[in-house]
């Protein structure tokens, strides 16, 4: 796991090279380190390492689906390095890389860095995928026009991708008054924390306003922050383990979902509980993804 001079394997998982090659994979995780917009704690541009480290330690064998994810092939690409480009640049960047995976035909699985990365991703799918629809895992609506301005701040980061596809948000609990007024406006599909706790039938929504191929982005600070305190912006009263499992695992069986991220992982020195949580929902979201580890 570890090289002579400490240094990080850059292997999620920890895998042998019989499920981490670049040719035999279905999966293909995608470090984008990127931090430029944050507002208020800093940190994410190490997120991504976090993860990958936090993997490698890992059961590969998920009790649950009484199996092993790791099955169906997952490649760790090098991370993107160019990360002082502005955010409008970086979207590009992202756009052209996760066109490339789309090409051949892997399943991306980006690691954040700050939520602004997810339009470039978002632009690349619709290309692929003419009918894509979004789902928001998200402590913030993010619905902004413009943020310290920019367009592509984090804080706008749902009201570009809009611009891309249909979306519902799951879990916000944080937004402003323009935002507010543009979702009732716009009559979006949000639910927020609340609803869910209270039991208001996010599953419906899964089934009918999202179409058969889904892109899912999940911000981190959609949890809790009793379990995800390493976010930039940790807001209280947020969705607990297993419920956002709930939500995972109901919108594989129900939809296709063709690409997603996990973003906004502020690493805690003296932490790595979040880390590993990280690294986990990924690797839980694989599993219901692909069932049985099937390529």
């Amino acid at each position: 796991m570890w090289g002579k001079m400490g240094k990080i394997r850059y292997n999620f998982g920890d895998l042998p090279l019989e499920f981490s090659g670049q040719e035999g994979s279905r999966v293909e995780i995608i470090p984008v380190p990127y931090e430029a917009t944050v507002t208020y704690r800093r940190g994410t541009g190490k997120g991504p390492e976090a993860i990958i480290k936090a993997s490698q330690n890992m059961e590969l064998y998920d009790e649950e689906l009484e199996g092993e994810p790791y099955r169906v092939g997952i490649y760790t690409a090098p991370k993107i390095k160019d990360v002082s480009l502005p955010p409008e640049a970086m979207v590009e960047e992202v756009y052209h890389r996760i066109k490339l995976s789309l090409s051949s035909r892997k399943f991306p699985v980006i690691l954040g860095g700050e939520h602004s990365i997810t339009v470039g991703a978002v632009k690349a799918f619709v290309e692929f995928y003419p009918d894509l629809s979004v789902l928001q895992l998200d402590a913030h609506a993010d619905l902004r026009d413009s943020y310290q301005d920019s367009f592509y701040n984090h804080a706008c980061v749902m009201r570009r991708v809009e611009e891309y596809s249909p979306f519902l948000g799951l879990g916000i609990r944080s937004l402003s008054k323009e935002e507010a007024e543009y979702i009732k406006d716009r009559s979006l599909k949000i639910i927020t924390a609340w609803d869910i706790l209270q039991g208001k039938d996010w599953r419906n929504l899964i089934l009918h306003h999202l179409s058969g191929e889904v892109y899912l982005t999940i911000d981190l600070d959609v949890l809790d922050p009793s379990i995800m305190p390493a976010v930039g912006t940790p807001e209280p009263g947020g969705l607990g383990w297993y419920q956002i499992l709930t939500i995972l695992r109901y919108l594989a069986q129900n939809k296709r979902v063709v690409g997603m991220d996990v973003v906004e992982l502020s690493p805690l020195e003296g932490n790595i509980a979040p880390d590993f949580l990280a690294a986990k929902l990924i690797y839980k979201a694989i599993g219901y993804i692909f069932p049985k580890g099937k390529r």
